[in-house]
C-alpha cells in the first residue's frame, strides 16, 4: 500500500517573523549560569541564534561575537547562542575554535528549535525589550546582520553601528 508523498513535500518556513512576540525561554548556559530572556529583555535587546556545527554557523557566530564586543560598553544588546548539537564537548571546541565568547547554550531534544519552528540554522533574531522580532536570518545573510547591526545601534544611541 503506498501513502500518497508527505515525506517528500516541502514545508515553508514556520519561524517566528519580524514583529511576532517571542516566548520567554529559560536556558542554562556552557557555565552553568541560567540565561532567561524575560529579565534579560528587559534591560536590552537580545540576539540569539540557533546553530551548528557547520560553516555557515561558524561565519555568522564570528559576526555576532563582533557584534556583542561592539556594543557591550552600552549595555543595549545581549547575545546568545542556541546550538542544536547537544554534545557538550564538540560544542565547548566549536565555540573555542570560533572565538566565542557570549553565552551558548544546548537546545536538548531541539525544543527550542521546534518551540520556534527553526527550519534549519543558523537561524538569528533581533528581539527588542518588549519581546517584539525586530530582524530575522535564516542563514548566513551579511546584508541583514549588517541591517541588524545598525537597528541595534540606534537603539543605544550609537552614531555609528558596528561594521559587518
Amino acid at each position: 500500500m503506498a501513502f500518497g508523498g508527505q515525506s517528500q513535500q516541502r514545508w515553508g518556513d514556520n519561524s517566528i517573523n519580524a514583529a511576532d512576540f517571542i516566548r520567554d525561554f529559560q536556558l542554562t548556559d556552557l557555565a552553568g549560569r541560567v540565561c532567561h530572556s524575560f529579565p534579560t529583555r528587559g534591560r536590552s535587546w537580545i540576539l540569539f541564534a540557533f546553530f551548528g556545527l557547520d560553516g555557515q554557523s561558524a561565519q555568522t557566530l564570528k559576526v555576532l561575537q563582533k557584534l556583542a564586543d561592539g556594543y557591550k560598553e552600552s549595555g543595549k544588546l545581549t547575545v546568545w547562542g542556541i546550538s542544536q548539537e547537544t554534545d557538550e564537548t564538540l560544542v565547548r571546541a566549536f565555540a573555542a575554535e570560533n572565538g566565542i565568547t557570549f553565552p551558548v547554550m544546548l537546545d536538548h531534544h531541539l525544543y527550542h528549535s521546534g518551540l520556534y519552528g527553526i527550519p534549519y540554522a543558523p537561524a538569528v533574531f533581533l528581539v527588542a525589550s518588549d519581546g517584539t522580532v525586530q530582524r530575522k536570518a535564516l542563514g548566513h545573510k551579511p546584508t541583514v546582520l549588517s541591517d541588524m547591526s545598525k537597528r541595534i545601534a540606534a537603539f543605544a544611541e550609537i552614531a555609528e553601528p558596528v561594521e559587518i
